[in-house]
């Protein structure tokens, strides 16, 4: 798979909370669009379990990407499970720590993929 080469760009990219990542614009006030964007995961009543095989029939490419990356994904599920304050904390730290990254996801077309497979998983975990 082409997306993600690097595990450099592959984890700051799910570590934005799927979406992670996924998502990202690097300024100040583009980072309130980005938290706004990201909300409906942040907040989403699912456990990582349920995210994660919504992720699967949401977009198995990138579910397949993530899986590849078992010590990331372990971090992430205890990224996940954490109260929606620190999801959130951890996006902004995130953004801050990689602003021409979150630039670039936000963006670049090639991440619309991305994009919408988080907003996906964000409304459809729950049926899992």
């Amino acid at each position: 798979m082409k997306l993600f080469r690097s595990r450099s760009a592959f984890v700051p990219l799910l570590s934005t909370g799927f979406a992670i990542i996924a998502l990202l614009l690097g300024t100040a006030g583009a980072s309130a669009d980005l938290m706004q964007r990201a909300e409906p995961l942040l907040i989403a009543h699912c456990t990582f379990a349920q995210a994660d095989a919504a992720l699967h029939v949401e977009s198995p490419q990138l579910a397949a990407a993530l899986d590849s990356y078992p010590t990331f994904k372990a971090d992430l599920r205890r990224k996940f499970d954490q109260p929606v304050e620190q999801r959130r904390a951890a996006l902004r730290q995130m953004i801050e720590q990689n602003p021409e990254l979150a630039r670039e996801l936000d963006e670049s077309p090639r991440w619309a993929h991305l994009r919408n497979a988080v907003s996906a998983v964000a409304v459809t975990c729950q049926n899992y």
